[in-house]
């Protein structure tokens, strides 16, 4: 498949309810998420390129504290869905757009203590 993430964007930010990203300082440079989500800073990348969008949902991370990556996909394979389980260990909340429809994978429930 050949994907570019722009043609995504606005049915990805309308069915997150999300707004345009925000500039975000690193300290040493400022990077720009695609989405902000309620103070979530969200990148959106197609599958074939999904380490690069891991890599700048970690730097999100590393800015505010929490970040979401949103996967583009046809569908989700065994393989995509092993890095996507092991990108959300390291604390990114992980989505993938699938079908017109965008689905949280690895949902974390809120601690009840």
């Amino acid at each position: 498949m050949t994907c570019a993430e722009r043609l995504f964007l606005a049915e990805v930010r309308l069915r997150m309810g999300c707004q345009e990203g925000k500039p975000l300082d690193l300290g040493f440079v400022q990077v720009k998420p695609d989405l902000d989500c309620g103070g979530v800073p969200v990148e959106v990348e197609c599958a074939e390129r999904a380490h690069y969008g891991l890599g700048q949902a970690l730097a999100y991370k590393y800015a505010v504290g929490k970040a979401a990556l949103v996967v583009i996909a046809e569908e989700v394979s065994n393989p995509l869905r092993n890095f996507l389980a092991w990108a959300s260990q390291l604390g990114i909340d992980v989505y993938v757009y699938v079908g017109g429809e965008v689905i949280q994978l690895f949902y974390k429930a809120p601690s009840t203590q």
